[in-house]
């Protein structure tokens, strides 16, 4: 690097930390490398480096990082790095491998695929940079609690990879809960560094890394954002491809012309297609293998998801580093920033759930200065037939990626819910302490769990009655001297290798060819001998099916119809984004990413909805009942899905969109909800017309008063609805014109 480049930030930068960057050939620092390189050098602030996919966030962070190590060496473990996934930490052990080795700073790794030999290493000789999993840390707090000071007690950086991901769910509580844990070790402040490409809302951000603490916590943007390329592919399902046959439902058939198009977009170069089911992928992948086999083509088409071997994953993500094409059909596995190599754009099959996915995903290509991200969209809906419902005429899922796209070329994407309790991993850490300690007493477990704001969300009061709930159901219990000990079911969940992670895991059929493991399926699915099933883009025979151990023994095979996959894989809906599919349907611009078949949709849905007169009212007489356009969220649905079961006992269709109600007119829905205007039902109330409410991994353990209010903090929106309520009826339960509101 010339000197002129940057001499304030690179020259700042320990010679031996400035020699790999000569060696690597940099032109020049990125933005957020000079920003960040002053922030980490000339203060102690906290750190949320925010800048788009490939923009050296990583090396932004660490440069300085090691500048300060090996200009105060000194034993034990002096930055932690805490990535969401394995193959995220092996990726970038690589990457600071490379600046590591000439400053002769160790670097270590420690997930559940590393080796005896090298976790032994770092126990013995702490020292430089650690790469970890949040599981993995858990396991070092359980399984070495007597080295924890040898290990962590100069700790002094912890940069957390992939920010957004851990915000506002289970896994960020375990994690944060970590953190303070780690703080108590280290003898000197340790700083927190957080990284990310997609953050919704920055502010809350910083409030989850340092939640009711007065240590500042300093925002580094990089604004520069690449050119997209953008094209929504529209496709209408035939009438006669619904109909039933023997082989698949008209839900589980391909349209030819979408497998066609996917074909020709893709094949010969490199991309990532994702879809939002495991089932789609997989039979997408043998779909588009068959055309590359009836061309006489090779297949450039491979598989990538969670159910998926280590192998067989691997095998993927080696082939998209190389320079051969290869088409990856692929879950959220591949959303996150391990290298994919240069993929040079990116597909999504069916509408994305939630935008901050979308500029995940439209971020894997394009990674190259001066390239442009591209995306594709093929959204397919059913060819409305003559008894086809107004929604049915509103293509929805169309209506749903126009507003995510929107959205994200507006940059705005759902802001993180750290307000959220998290009581079921609370549960897990209070177990993980006692583990660790023999024992705690229940002050000091406040004081490390709640009073230091591990958890924000529980008082006191809150936290009292975990406590309780644990006890009745034998986690803990108190010693005669007052001492909180793990129970005899404590005992047994602690001992367990699942303990170490917050997130349930899913029972699953291990399928297996030869000695060969190719990967799993849902153990829930009606599997027996003879069958035929896909999985890692290829079609398998079914040959012993071992219901006890789990077992499913294959050959390859040409196959018929595969079982379904569990699950649409998605999230809730924001209101926003259901607000914003309101303002393109009454819109009259057609965006110029369209094609001409979503173009034309979009004009029929249009004609639809002028017809309904949805720009004056939100509720349309069907003939057999009414349908209520809210164009709100999901959580606000739920209140009213439930408001409307306490009120009739029966049933309301949730149509995402819109609220169906059988054999009611719209003043008999006003006349319905005026009473809960008057009197809002409790939660629990609410909550007795669920049938299941349990849903995190220790959420058993709580007591039914305790499991409700989680359940209304996940999943409801009480507030929303009773505003929703206000605007649509009044008072008065008389519905209000939408030209009034």
């Amino acid at each position: 690097m010339h000197p002129d480049a940057q001499p304030l930030a690179f020259d700042r930068l320990h010679p031996k930390i400035q020699e790999p960057i000569y060696r690597m050939g940099w032109g020049q620092l990125r933005p957020i490398q000079k920003k960040a390189i002053h922030a980490v050098l000339d203060g102690d602030d906290d750190l949320i480096l925010a800048a788009r996919t490939a923009s050296g966030k990583t090396e932004a962070a660490f440069l300085p990082i090691l500048s300060k190590i090996v200009a105060e060496p000194d034993a034990g473990i002096r930055a932690i790095y805490a990535g969401p996934l394995k193959a995220l930490i092996n990726d970038q052990f690589g990457r600071l491998e490379t600046l590591c080795e000439h400053a002769e700073i160790p670097v270590h790794k420690w997930h559940g695929d590393v080796g005896q030999a090298a976790r032994r290493l770092l126990l013995n000789s702490p020292s430089g940079v650690l790469l970890i999993t949040p599981e993995s840390i858990e396991s070092l707090f359980i399984n070495h609690s007597q080295k924890l000071a040898w290990l962590f007690s100069r700790l002094e950086f912890f940069v957390i990879d992939e920010l957004h991901s851990f915000l506002g769910t289970e896994r960020g509580a375990h994690l944060r809960s970590l953190l303070t844990r780690l703080s108590r070790i280290s003898k000197i402040p340790m700083r927190r560094i957080g990284l990310s490409a997609t953050l919704g809302e920055p502010r809350l951000a910083c409030a989850w890394l340092r939640p009711h603490d007065s240590h500042p916590v300093q925002l580094i943007e990089d604004h520069d954002r690449k050119s997209v390329k953008l094209r929504v592919h529209g496709y209408l399902r035939p009438r006669s491809s619904r109909e039933n046959d023997d082989t698949e439902s008209a839900e589980e058939s391909l349209d030819p012309d979408l497998l066609d198009d996917l074909f020709e977009t893709f094949h010969g170069g490199t991309a990532l297609v994702f879809a939002n089911a495991k089932r789609k992928i997989e039979a997408h992948a043998d779909g588009l293998a068959e055309i590359a086999q009836r061309r006489g083509l090779p297949n450039w088409f491979r598989v990538h998801h969670g159910s998926l071997s280590k192998v067989e994953r691997e095998d993927t993500e080696a082939a998209l580093r190389s320079t051969e094409p290869i088409v990856t059909l692929c879950s959220s596995t591949l959303e996150m920033g391990i290298d994919v190599g240069s993929v040079k754009s990116v597909g999504q099959i069916g509408p994305p759930f939630s935008v901050n996915s979308l500029v995940q995903r439209l971020g894997r290509s394009g990674r190259r200065d001066g390239e442009s991200s591209i995306l594709h969209l093929w959204i397919e809906e059913n060819e409305p037939l003559s008894d086809a419902t107004l929604i049915d005429q509103l293509f929805p899922d169309l209506l749903q990626s126009i507003a995510m796209v929107e959205l994200m070329l507006g940059g705005w994407s759902e802001p993180p819910r750290i307000e959220l309790s998290n009581a079921s991993t609370l549960v897990q850490q209070i177990m993980s302490v006692i583990k660790q300690r023999g024992g705690e007493r229940a002050e000091e477990l406040h004081a490390e769990l709640i009073a230091s704001a591990a958890f924000p969300g529980i008082d006191r009061r809150g936290f009292v009655a975990i406590l309780r709930s644990m006890g009745a159901h034998d986690l803990i219990e108190q010693a005669p001297d007052g001492l909180l000990i793990l129970g005899l079911l404590g005992e047994k969940v602690a001992k367990s290798l699942e303990f170490y992670a917050v997130f349930q895991t899913p029972l699953e059929f291990r399928v297996s060819c030869e000695t060969r493991h190719i990967g799993n399926i849902a153990a829930s699915a009606d599997l027996s001998s003879q069958e035929y099933l896909i999985l890692a883009g290829r079609r398998w025979r079914i040959l012993t099916v071992d219901a006890e151990r789990l077992v499913v023994k294959v050959e390859p095979a040409p196959g018929k119809r595969p079982p379904r996959f569990e699950g649409r894989g998605g999230a809730d809906i924001h209101p926003r984004v259901r607000s914003t599919m309101r303002q393109i349907l009454l819109g009259d611009s057609v965006p110029i990413y369209l094609d001409a078949t979503s173009q034309a949709m979009l004009r029929r849905a249009r004609l639809a909805a002028a017809d309904a007169r949805l720009k004056d009212h939100s509720m349309v007489n069907t003939g057999n009942g009414t349908l209520w356009f809210t164009w709100t969220g999901s959580r606000i649905h739920r209140v009213l899905d439930c408001l409307a079961r306490m009120a009739t006992s029966k049933n309301v269709d949730d149509e995402d969109i819109a609220l169906h109600f059988a054999k009611l007119d719209m003043i008999e829905i006003g006349q319905m909800y005026q009473p809960f205007l008057e009197c809002f039902p409790t939660i629990n109330e609410l909550i007795s017309h669920l049938s299941r409410i349990a849903s995190e991994k220790y959420d058993r353990y709580l007591s039914k008063e305790l499991l409700n209010q989680v359940f209304a903090e996940r999943f409801l929106d009480v507030d929303g609805a009773r505003q929703l309520l206000l605007d649509t009826f009044g008072l008065d339960g008389t519905v209000k014109s939408t030209r009034d509101r």
